[in-house]
């Protein structure tokens, strides 16, 4: 099962019983027993119990909302220590992805536990340079997949997945 929980897959003008909300989302039926305890409103108290849909996704977004955690600019966010915190300079990568985005992946200074965060490529330079690193940013430190991006500081194009 899922251990989250897709609000999209939720309809706001239906209403749900616990047992459909369970099926949908994929999670035990004391699960949406236990969010109606927590706060999520129902239509009436009579059985069975009738959850409207737009309730639901705004409970769900809401909280989803409570576990998400905002980086500065130079902090990743550590599994471990489960909050953001400041990278190992030199573990830290630049993925290139899609869209002009970047997946910054390193280990956390304090506990060395694998961190990430996603930024956009535009915002790699200044990053790196918050962080103490000296530009131009090291070869190592950049791992391109496919193409180069049209801002890309190295004339050399990557491929870090082995064949």
């Amino acid at each position: 099962m899922s251990s989250r929980n897709n609000p999209n897959r939720i309809k706001i003008h239906r209403s749900y019983t616990v047992i459909e909300i369970s099926e949908t989302l994929g999670v035990h039926p004391k699960t949406v027993r236990n969010w109606i305890h927590a706060g999520l409103s129902v239509i009436d108290e009579t059985r069975p119990l009738l959850i409207q849909g737009a309730d639901l996704k705004r409970h769900l977004k809401q909280k989803r909302k409570t576990y998400m955690q905002q980086c500065e600019p130079n902090e990743l966010y550590c599994f471990k220590c489960k909050q953001p915190k400041a990278p190992d300079i030199k573990s830290l990568q630049f993925v290139a992805m899609p869209a002009g985005m970047a997946h910054m992946k390193g280990r956390c200074d304090e506990c060395r536990g694998k961190a990430n965060k996603y930024v956009s490529w535009r915002d790699v330079n200044q990053i790196w340079t918050e962080l103490g690193g000296k530009l131009p940013i090291a070869e190592k430190h950049l791992i391109l997949r496919g193409q180069k991006p049209l801002n890309y500081p190295l004339a050399k194009v990557f491929d870090d997945e082995k064949k």
